[in-house]
C-alpha cells in the first residue's frame, strides 16, 4: 500500500485564517425517522425534510443502513481533518478495523480516533464528558450539542444550510418563491409551465430537488409531494429552472478575516443519478486556477451575505447558463463531502502525472480487507487510494476510493477497472 500525503488539512487550514481549536469532530448524519441504535435514537430538533436514505419496513434494509451510516460515512469524511480528534462509535468502527487507511498518511496529518461504545449506553452522557473542553465541529446539528461550545451554534447551522436562507439572504439564486405544501399550492404547481423545480428547504445530496421538464416528470412531483405532506414537511420552493452549461461545487474556508474573499481549496463537479442524486465527484486539478478565479466572484459575494458567527468548512453548488451567468443553486455551510480530493493534488498529479481525481463508494464479497489485495497495483501504486472500509453484512462489505486519471475517458477505465476487480467472487 503506497503512503499518501496530503496538500494540506483541515486543522491546518482553520490554523492559517484564525479559527481557534482546539476541535473535536463528529461527521455522523442523523435522521428524523429512523434511529441509528437504541442507545442514539433519531434527531427530532433539528430533521430534514426528506433524508438521503429511504423509509422502509424492511429491517434487513435498515440495519444494512445503519451500518453503512455509523461504519463507512464517518471514516471517510474523516479524511483530511488532520490535527483534530474524531468521534466514532463501536462496535461499527474501531481503532484496528480503521488503521490501515488512517496509517497512509503520515502521522502529523493524521486525525485522533475517540471511541464510543454504543452498546455500553449512557451515549450521550458520554459524547458530553468525551468533547468537554474542546469544541464541538459538527456534520450535522444535533440535540445533544446544543449546550455544548460548537465552532458554529447548532440552531445558526440548521437555519442557514435551509434552503430558505438561500433565498431569502440575497444569494444570487435562481428566482423562487417559497409556498406552502397544501392543496392550493399543488394545483398551483399543476398548471405552471415546464420546466421548473421543486425544492424541500432541508434536504441534501440532490433529495428533496425535483427537476421537472416534462408531464410525467410533473406527475411523479406531485405525487411525491403528497407523501412528503403526509409525512409532515409543511412547504417547498418553487423555483426557476436554469438551462446549464456548467454544474460546479466549490469548497472553501471563511475565516474570521476574509468573509470577502475565502479561501477556495478546490472546485469540483458532481456526479449524480439520472434523478439528480448526488453519488460523488471528480476533480480537474490542473484547471483549478482558472476555475477558482472563475467562480471567486460568485463565492465571494455569497459568503459576505453569511452571518458573521459562521466560520470554517463549507461550500456552495453553481450552475452556469447559456449565457455564462452564475447561480447558487445550494449553499453547504458545513463539511463538503468532496472535502478529501481537494487536498489530493499533491498525491495525483504532482507524483503520478493524474490531473483528474474521482471517489465513490464500492461493495464487494469476502473479508473486509480483500480490497487492497482486489486492486492490487492500483493501490500499490497509490493510482487509486482506499479511505475507508466498513462490514456491511455477513460476507459483504464496502470501501470509499479516490482514484486518478489522465483524463476523462482514463478516469473512466480507471472506474471500471475498479467496478470489475471488486466484482469478483
Amino acid at each position: 500500500m503506497c503512503s499518501v500525503r496530503l496538500d494540506t488539512t483541515l486543522a491546518d487550514l482553520y490554523r492559517e485564517h484564525g479559527i481557534k481549536g482546539p476541535f473535536i469532530v463528529t461527521t455522523h448524519c442523523v435522521f428524523g425517522h429512523m434511529d441509528l441504535h437504541p442507545e442514539f435514537p433519531r434527531e427530532l430538533m433539528y430533521p430534514e425534510d426528506e433524508e438521503p436514505v429511504p423509509y422502509s419496513n424492511d429491517k434487513q434494509e435498515i440495519a444494512r443502513l445503519r451500518k453503512v451510516i455509523l461504519g463507512l460515512k464517518p471514516v471517510r469524511r474523516a479524511v483530511g481533518l488532520g490535527d483534530m480528534d474524531v468521534l466514532f462509535f463501536e462496535p461499527n468502527v474501531t481503532a484496528t478495523g480503521m488503521e490501515r487507511a488512517l496509517n497512509q498518511l503520515p502521522p502529523e496529518q493524521r486525525h485522533r480516533p475517540r471511541f464510543i461504545d454504543l452498546e455500553g449506553g449512557q451515549v450521550f452522557e458520554k459524547l458530553l464528558d468525551l468533547t468537554k473542553g474542546q469544541k464541538l465541529h459538527f456534520w450535522r446539528p444535533q440535540a445533544w450539542m446544543k449546550d455544548h461550545e460548537c465552532l458554529v451554534d447548532p440552531q445558526l447551522a440548521y437555519d442557514i444550510n435551509s434552503k430558505e436562507y438561500l433565498i431569502t439572504s440575497g444569494i444570487r439564486t435562481p428566482p423562487s418563491t417559497l409556498m406552502p405544501l397544501d392543496e392550493a399550492s399543488l394545483a398551483t404547481l399543476d398548471e405552471h409551465p415546464l420546466p421548473f423545480v421543486i425544492k424541500l428547504c432541508r434536504a441534501g445530496c440532490g433529495f428533496g430537488t425535483f427537476i421537472v421538464t416534462t408531464e410525467q416528470r410533473r406527475l411523479e412531483t406531485r405525487s411525491a409531494l403528497i407523501l412528503l405532506q403526509q409525512r409532515g414537511v409543511r412547504n417547498f420552493i418553487l423555483s426557476a429552472y436554469v438551462d446549464l452549461v456548467e454544474d460546479l461545487s466549490v469548497h472553501f474556508v471563511v475565516g474570521p478575516d476574509n468573509r470577502e474573499d475565502p479561501h477556495i481549496v478546490g472546485v469540483t463537479v458532481q456526479t449524480l443519478t439520472a434523478t439528480g442524486k448526488w453519488t460523488g465527484g471528480y476533480i480537474d486539478y490542473s484547471a483549478q486556477e482558472r476555475l477558482h478565479d472563475y467562480v471567486r466572484a460568485t463565492v465571494s459575494d455569497t459568503t459576505a451575505r453569511l452571518p458573521k458567527e459562521f466560520v470554517g468548512w463549507a461550500g456552495v453548488d453553481i450552475v452556469v447558463d447559456k449565457d455564462g451567468e452564475q447561480w447558487v443553486v445550494d449553499l453547504n455551510a458545513r463539511f463538503t463531502g468532496s472535502m478529501p480530493i481537494c487536498f489530493m493534488s499533491g498525491h495525483f498529479l504532482k507524483d503520478r502525472g493524474l490531473p483528474l481525481a474521482q471517489f465513490g463508494a464500492f461493495e464487494y464479497s469476502g473479508g473486509v480487507e480483500d480490497v487492497y489485495d482486489l486492486l492490487g497495483e492500483l493501490v500499490k501504486s497509490g493510482e487509486a487510494i482506499v479511505t475507508a472500509t466498513a462490514v456491511i453484512d455477513p460476507g459483504q462489505n464496502m470501501a470509499d476510493i479516490a482514484w486518478g486519471g489522465k483524463n476523462a475517458s482514463d478516469l473512466e477505465r480507471r472506474l471500471n477497472l475498479i467496478r470489475s476487480r471488486l466484482a469478483r467472487v
